[in-house]
């Protein structure tokens, strides 16, 4: 029987995750929740999906669903996760970020571990073709040993943040630094629903010796010929052998003078690829008990603790080991104080 597929959240990603579906099989869309009537009646008549609600745990309780997908506002994610883990959802997707603070993914995630549910955040990134070129260049050794990783977005660390983050500790094999020193600035943001710092700066070092530095906010570097916010999002990683520098759809790799490469890629189609990609893992997670999503929520919270991390280097004024200590938010402390 198809995999039965809802949603909580009918606006822009909703609608790209379940036009995504369309190249997935083995899976039937149910159900939509939304507390607008126009969006929810839209959506699911763009969808052909036979079930709308306006209360999400009403859905929950009358759907048996296998998946659950998120793409609502950050801060009203904890309850319906929470929520369609003891409904015996198979996986949760959340949008990124997942949560506004590192206290409420843990127990998000202890929700979904007491009731042996997989709980998968949407850092569909990297699944993307220039980010899986880098990661070949790096594991083929194309630009020798890595040394060196400078990690920029423009938008704020929980707008983009994550997903800069995410990829950092992806390309270099998953691993998490052992200590961080950061600072952070700015208190606009936190107005925003992605609330942070308009600024965060850091230094993330690896056991392995090799070292990363992220800039986050308005006065990241920037692309000459982009007036799109979200497409001033890069990472530079330097070798003994060169060095090779991706932007969104944009790829680049010199190793000297006279070897040099790049491509461009229309990032829009390429994100639909991914994501598509991305939602084949999810009924693949759902379908195979022992099979585990690359976008797991562990590496998700990994990436929100190195910006809690960075964030309380900035209260405390000194370097921090990671793990944090259970319980502690930087980001919470930081909305009180502002």
């Amino acid at each position: 029987m198809p995999l039965r597929v809802g949603f909580i959240g009918c606006g822009a990603r909703g609608s790209v995750m379940a036009q995504c579906y369309q190249g997935v099989g083995n899976v039937e869309l149910v159900a939509a929740c939304d507390l607008d009537e126009k969006r929810l009646s839209t959506f699911c008549e763009r969808f052909n999906i036979p079930k709308g609600y306006h209360d999400w745990s009403q859905m929950l309780r009358e759907e048996n669903l296998d998946i659950v997908h998120l793409a609502t506002h950050p801060d009203l994610r904890k309850e319906p996760i929470c929520a369609a883990a003891e409904a015996k959802v198979k996986v949760i997707v959340s949008e990124k970020p997942i949560a506004l603070s590192l206290p409420d993914l843990d127990e998000m995630m202890q929700a979904c571990q007491t009731n042996n549910c997989k709980l998968v955040i949407n850092h569909q990134l990297r699944y993307q073709t220039v980010w899986k070129r880098l990661q070949s260049a790096i594991e083929n050794r194309e630009i020798g040993d890595v040394s060196f990783f400078h990690a920029h977005c423009r938008m704020n660390a929980l707008e983009q943040g994550t997903h800069l983050i995410d990829l950092v500790l992806w390309l270099h094999g998953n691993q998490t630094p052992t200590w961080v020193l950061g600072d952070a600035w700015g208190y606009e943001d936190f107005n925003k629903s992605h609330s942070a710092p308009n600024s965060v700066v850091g230094y993330l070092h690896f056991a392995d010796g090799v070292r990363c530095l992220v800039h986050m906010g308005p006065h990241a570097p920037a692309l000459p010929d982009s007036d799109a916010l979200h497409t001033h999002f890069g990472i530079r990683v330097v070798g003994t052998e060169g060095w090779s520098q991706v932007w969104l759809g944009r790829w680049q790799m010199v190793k000297s003078s006279r070897q040099q490469s790049n491509f461009i890629i229309p990032y829009e189609p390429d994100d639909m690829e991914a994501q598509t990609a991305f939602q084949r893992d999810v009924v693949r997670a759902a379908v195979e008990p022992d099979f585990i999503h690359p976008c797991d929520a562990r590496w998700g919270r990994a990436s929100l603790e190195i910006i809690e991390a960075l964030c309380l280097s900035t209260l405390e004024g000194r370097r921090l080991n990671l793990p944090l200590p259970k319980g502690i938010s930087a980001l919470k402390v930081m909305r009180k104080g502002r």
